[in-house]
């Protein structure tokens, strides 16, 4: 019986091993890190996953919320030189966007979701710029595009909420900052998103 009972709590021990090794990869994607506010270590993830564009556009993302815009422009320079016409606009987007020229920063987007329009962050950039430019509905259109095809990236739920609450639709700023505070329960926005809620709550 000892040595059942024994073998019983190794297979528990390594079953619980492998659920932390899991979940531990996992939080360590670009996209969680970014979530949870850690930006230098999605920057440096972002560097050891350099054949995959979304890793690319999340750094050079998270290199704007760190106000580097030069960082950012490198990550944008490396979506220009793809191969993949969604991705090449993207980056022309991003760079546009770095330099303030939000007319062409809106031509780029628009081409990369013409381009393919599966591509959620063809969308999602298009509605950073929408946004820049105080075109508020347009902006929630997009970011609400971008969670429709990719329902985990919670900034676009964030984005979409913002810009929902900008145009005074409610209902759907409340879903959409609600599914972000689900999706991202560790993002630095994540007090000014509850408060937002409550105020909701007590009308």
């Amino acid at each position: 019986m000892p040595a059942i009972r024994l073998f019983v709590r190794s297979l528990a021990l390594v079953a619980l091993l492998s659920f932390s090794v899991a979940a531990a990869g996992q939080e360590a994607s670009v996209q969680k890190l970014m979530e949870r506010g850690a930006l230098n270590e999605a920057v440096q993830k972002a560097e050891s996953e350099r054949d995959n564009p979304e890793s690319t556009y999340l750094a050079a993302q998270a290199f704007s919320k760190m106000n580097n815009e030069g960082r950012a422009n490198e990550e944008f320079s490396r979506l220009r030189e793809r191969g993949e016409d969604d991705w090449k606009a993207i980056g022309e987007s991003g760079a546009a966007v770095a330099a303030g020229n939000l007319d062409e920063a809106m031509a780029a987007a628009t081409r990369a979701v013409g381009a393919n329009d599966g591509n959620p962050y063809a969308h999602y950039q298009l509605g950073i710029v929408a946004s820049r430019q105080n075109s508020f509905d347009r902006a929630a259109q997009a970011f609400g595009r971008s969670v429709e095809i990719k329902p985990d990236l919670a900034y676009g739920h964030y984005y979409a909420g913002i810009a929902n609450q900008r145009i005074k639709q409610i209902p759907k700023m409340s879903e959409h900052l609600e599914t972000f505070m689900r999706l991202a329960p560790d993002a630095p926005e994540r007090a000014a998103v509850a408060a937002i809620l409550r105020t909701l709550k007590r009308r």
